[in-house]
């Protein structure tokens, strides 16, 4: 197409946003997409393996606002220093889940423009480190300190205080799990930053309500709350007026928590602009109690009641009338309800983009009528649904043809009869978890192509190399493929799928039958290949993984990014909504 270059980048940003790794095919179309992906690529990041490349890197891609550090073991404070002598002005820093904090006063990178530090997890994390966040970087609006990785934990509230004074213009700040921080860190945030719109407090056991109220009434910005625990200490009082001084709260997270009817009254009688409610694995409420918090907020977008076993499929049905508004809905581990509710809800929430009925009854149900309309769910998980069978499932396929990512794994009922109906029925699909769903023994014929399937998760079942040669056929546009356990799984057909899949990026065959030798051959028969899992015990030579590491792609036993497209949904990071689901 004859379209201006302009117009082109407009399309590559778009790419760049949903997942940049889709912009080296692009790339490779010609040198004009070359010069505009160069261009557009906002994420890096920094793993052991990219590390010899990385000042190649840094000046092929000149305009990177966010950098990340994953799966990486070197020294980090000096790769922060080469990073920052390429002269990039970052504005976001992930160095999460590292052995340390790193020194970045010594690293001199380039931090004026930095609004983002996500440190979670690192190892040692501790009060000094606070003090160099709020030196080093004086126009942070958000900040991740969540789960320092060292026990004890050394964050004090001196520390948090500190932190707090240099830090005026901060808007979000998660402290979960630093468990010795007290009221006063709270205090201090609440009154230092006053432009506070996001706070998250999970596990933070010396916080007293008393603290809290004082947050909501001082912090007049805030607009996001999310803290557990209420009501189950000792010295727990009731919020009672609190919430009627949060006026622009849209969303309020108090999982893990003993509410009671009174609370969510309250709450509801706050006249709160709520759009997102998350009540995941709560106690104490009754349905009445429920039932008056929904009727105040109708114009909810996201709702969480994940572990309310209480709620029937009527007790369901009557809050439905209050869902139309709804694009995201979680009713795992409630296990009275089963497929009559589902289907009420789909039908009545038009807006419904987004639902998770994981570990519930669903299956049991008998349908009275036929029903008659088809939702424009898009992203759908059902998995640990042990009455689920291929007949329901190919009522969910009619009603749910637009569904983009269907989990149904740990379902033992279902068969390739059901999974063929989803193929048939789900034209949109494009991520598929059928992973130890033990009554599929194959895949039968499938005689219609697969064009948009990216995702597939067949982790210990019973699919051969018959259903490979199938996927190779009908699946040519798979990005992931995952056979963990797949145990009749042989060399042959993994060789069919990564010859015609020629899309292939990452195969984990972890506990296959395959042959340790064929990873050469792999490469060069897809050069498209970044990541393979190889069978267990396999441990590659250096020799082996310097020939890879030349061909783009790196051997590992690690499988956890195979998930990467499998749960984005909803505009969520992975690790969110795997949480959401498990």
């Amino acid at each position: 197409m004859d379209l201006p270059e302009e117009c082109w980048e407009l399309i590559c940003k778009a790419i760049d946003e949903d997942d940049y790794r889709f912009l080296e095919s692009v790339s490779l179309v010609s040198t004009m997409f070359l010069s505009i992906t160069n261009r557009v690529r906002s994420t890096f990041v920094v793993t052991d393996r990219t590390v010899p490349f990385l000042n190649r890197h840094l000046l092929r891609f000149r305009n990177l606002k966010r950098i990340r550090f994953s799966d990486f073991k070197q020294d980090l404070n000096s790769i922060l220093l080469q990073v920052s002598r390429s002269g990039l002005d970052f504005e976001s820093v992930d160095v999460s889940q590292m052995r340390y904090f790193p020194d970045f006063e010594k690293s001199g990178m380039m931090m004026k423009n930095v609004k983002e530090l996500k440190c979670y997890g690192v190892g040692g994390f501790r009060d000094s480190d606070l003090v160099s966040i709020g030196v080093n970087f004086p126009f942070l609006e958000k900040l991740d300190i969540s789960y320092p990785n060292s026990v004890p934990s050394r964050v004090s509230d001196s520390g948090v205080i500190e932190l707090s004074s240099n830090l005026k213009g901060l808007l979000k700040i998660n402290i979960s799990g630093n468990s010795f921080i007290t009221d006063k860190s709270l205090i201090a945030l609440s009154q230092n930053c006053v432009l506070l719109r996001e706070i998250i407090f999970r596990d933070c056991d010396f916080i007293s309500s008393d603290c809290i109220k004082f947050v909501l009434r001082n912090s007049r910005n805030l607009e996001s709350l999310a803290i557990n625990g209420i009501g189950l200490r000792p010295r727990e009082s009731l919020l009672s007026d609190a919430f009627l001084f949060a006026r622009c709260l849209t969303e309020l997270d108090l999982s893990d928590s003993f509410l009671s009817d009174e609370l969510l009254c309250l709450i509801a009688d706050a006249k709160l602009p709520l759009k997102k409610l998350l009540l995941s694995d709560c106690h104490g409420f009754t349905f009445d109690g429920i039932l008056y918090l929904l009727a105040k907020y109708q114009t909810l977008v996201h709702l969480n009641l994940k572990g309310a076993n209480f709620l029937s499929d009527e007790m369901v049905m009557e809050l439905g009338m209050f869902f139309r508004s709804l694009t995201f809905l979680n009713l795992s581990f409630c296990s009275k309800l089963t497929g009559l509710a589902f289907f009420s809800i789909i039908e009545r929430c038009v807006s419904l983009r987004c639902m998770i009925m994981v570990g519930t009854n669903f299956g049991v149900e008998e349908f009275s009528k036929e029903l008659d309309f088809k939702s424009g769910i898009k992203f759908l998980y059902l998995s640990r649904n042990h009455n689920l069978r291929d007949e329901c499932l190919e009522k969910i396929s009619r009603h749910c043809p637009f569904v983009e990512s269907l989990d149904v794994a740990q379902c033992p009922g279902i068969t390739r009869d059901g999974i063929l109906e989803v193929w048939r029925n789900c034209g949109e699909l494009r991520s598929l978890d059928i992973s130890r769903c033990t009554g599929i023994r194959s895949l039968g014929v499938v005689d219609f192509e697969l064009p948009k399937l990216e995702s597939l998760r067949a982790c210990g079942t019973w699919i051969d190399d018959e259903a490979l040669n199938m996927i190779s056929k009908r699946c040519r546009g798979l990005l992931h493929l995952d056979l963990q356990g797949c145990l009749n799984v042989s060399s042959r057909g993994v060789k069919e799928v990564v010859q015609s899949c020629v899309r292939l990026r990452e195969i984990n065959l972890k506990y296959c039958e395959a042959d340790n030798k064929m990873f050469t051959w792999m490469v060069f028969a897809n050069p498209s290949l970044r990541k393979i899992v190889p069978p267990c015990g396999f441990s590659p030579t250096k020799k082996l993984e310097n020939f890879l590491l030349r061909h783009g792609c790196v051997i590992s036993q690690d499988s956890s990014e195979l998930l990467s497209i499998a749960y984005r949904a909803n505009g969520r990071d992975d690790d969110t909504l795997t949480r959401l689901i498990i």
